[in-house]
């Protein structure tokens, strides 16, 4: 990502979970029938306005939940485009305060690879923001190979940020906040049993709210980087135990994590004895969360 904008890696407090709520987005999510009369009001003033009040140096902008592709490709093509172009223009106005990732229109695969290589080469965003499932297709399924290749290939930054589970899924009842980090981890576990880490290991990726399950869950999740379908992995377990080491448990080592949601201490806790300070990143969720959880 040497042609990017590095924002990440400035000096000061860099907030990497930061949204936008540009108000043609808020129309085409009421065009397709998403409510958006609970959403938090958002343009950059309130943005910089808060940043200032918290002493932080430069947001990282992105499009939460739900995104953008809504059932067809063509329109998420074009939100898509929309939001990117619009989050370089705001950083173009003020580099020094704003970085942002790209919105893809996944899971359409070919529209997502298109609008990954315009928003990195064309408009130097930051990297990418991935939504755990869009209309319950999974990041991690063997169906998103193409995507994870060529993120690997740019050694791409990813933020996995958890969406709504699907309306038909058995789990769909329970409330978002409680499903959001088991989404996360849903995920992760995909990118270990599916050899997504060990196969593409220059994909930067960051876990949204402290990697939701993943801190506390990491040991058993991990135990996937040694089943294959129909048995296991033999060798790689007999080489981690003659190694003394857990190869599953390492995975979840290798990967960056935010901060965003996980202001109790027990989750705090978990964080810090699974990896070290450089890899946990401060993240607000602004404008969704309050003020007074960043």
């Amino acid at each position: 990502m040497t042609s990017q904008r590095d924002a990440l890696n400035g000096h000061g407090r860099t907030d990497v979970h930061h949204h936008m709520l540009p108000s043609f987005y808020l129309k085409a999510l009421d065009q397709v029938g998403v409510d958006t009369a609970a959403f938090p009001q958002w343009d950059p003033e309130r943005s910089l306005s808060w940043m200032d009040r918290l002493g932080i140096t430069k947001a990282i902008l992105s499009i939460s939940s739900p995104g953008v592709w809504f059932g067809n490709d063509a329109e998420a093509r074009e939100l898509a485009r929309s939001c990117n172009e619009y989050a370089a223009g705001l950083v173009d106005s003020q580099p020094a305060r704003f970085g942002a990732l790209a919105t893809l229109p996944f899971p359409d695969l070919e529209g997502a690879v298109e609008e990954l290589a315009y928003a990195l080469d064309t408009l130097h965003l930051n990297g990418v923001l991935l939504l755990t499932n869009v209309d319950g297709r999974y990041v991690g399924d063997p169906e998103s190979e193409a995507l994870m290749a060529e993120l690997n290939r740019r050694k791409a930054r990813v933020l996995l940020h958890p969406n709504h589970v699907p309306a038909g899924d058995e789990n769909a009842a329970l409330y978002s906040w409680a499903e959001y980090p088991l989404d996360v981890a849903r995920v992760y576990l995909r990118l270990v049993y599916n050899d997504v880490f060990v196969r593409y290991p220059d994909i930067r990726w960051i876990l949204a709210h402290a990697g939701g399950a993943v801190p506390f869950l990491a040991e058993r999740l991990g135990k996937a980087y040694y089943a294959k379908e129909g048995g296991l992995r033999w060798w790689r377990i007999i080489r981690d135990l003659t190694a003394k080491r857990n190869g599953g448990l390492e995975l979840a080592k290798r990967v960056s994590y935010e901060t965003a949601g996980f202001e109790n201490p027990v989750t705090l806790t978990a964080l810090r004895r699974l990896v070290g300070p450089e890899q946990i990143l401060f993240g607000s969720n602004f404008p969704w969360d309050s003020e007074g959880a960043a």
